[in-house]
């Protein structure tokens, strides 16, 4: 079993040993200064030895399988609006990641209004203005164009 970690900004870590739940914190500035972190084996005082992937990420990303739509309004009047179907594989507080069933007209810099319903008991609706942060084939990175302060619905559903 791998046990995702998160590197703190001080460049430490909190281990925590998934037999006991004894903590431990350790400095890990070597490897989050690395381009690709490599996944380390980790003994806890118990004994008990496990592996552990290192995550970077400023935020927690929940994994997701949400069904959507985007919706691309151009700023210049010679490219055409249009939508399209998502799916949400990841979200968190800051934004999310989706797939897109076919090749967007979209590119990195641009604005999109996404907007989908959570698996939550409510089926709660989210509609999120975003900027595209990245691209990859028929994946895009998102970042929500407004900060979340004061989304409870998102924030609870992400930490529950």
């Amino acid at each position: 079993m791998t046990v995702k970690i998160y590197i703190n900004e001080d460049d430490t870590a909190v281990f925590v040993c998934p037999e006991c739940q004894k903590t431990c914190v350790k400095n890990v500035k070597k490897y989050a200064e690395m381009d690709r972190i490599p996944r380390l084996k980790a003994k806890c005082t118990c004994g008990h030895s496990y592996e552990v992937f290192l995550e970077k990420r400023k935020k927690f990303r929940k994994p997701t399988e949400l069904s959507g739509i985007y919706k691309y309004v151009p700023e210049d009047a010679s490219t055409q609006e249009h939508t399209g179907i998502i799916t949400v594989k990841d979200m968190s507080y800051t934004g999310l990641r989706i797939k897109l069933q076919l090749m967007p007209r979209f590119k990195v810099g641009d604005m999109l209004w996404v907007e989908f319903r959570l698996d939550d008991a409510n089926r709660s609706r989210i509609r999120k203005k975003v900027v595209v942060k990245n691209m990859k084939g028929l994946s895009a990175g998102l970042e929500y164009s407004s900060p979340q302060n004061h989304d409870s619905v998102l924030g609870f559903y992400l930490f529950n």
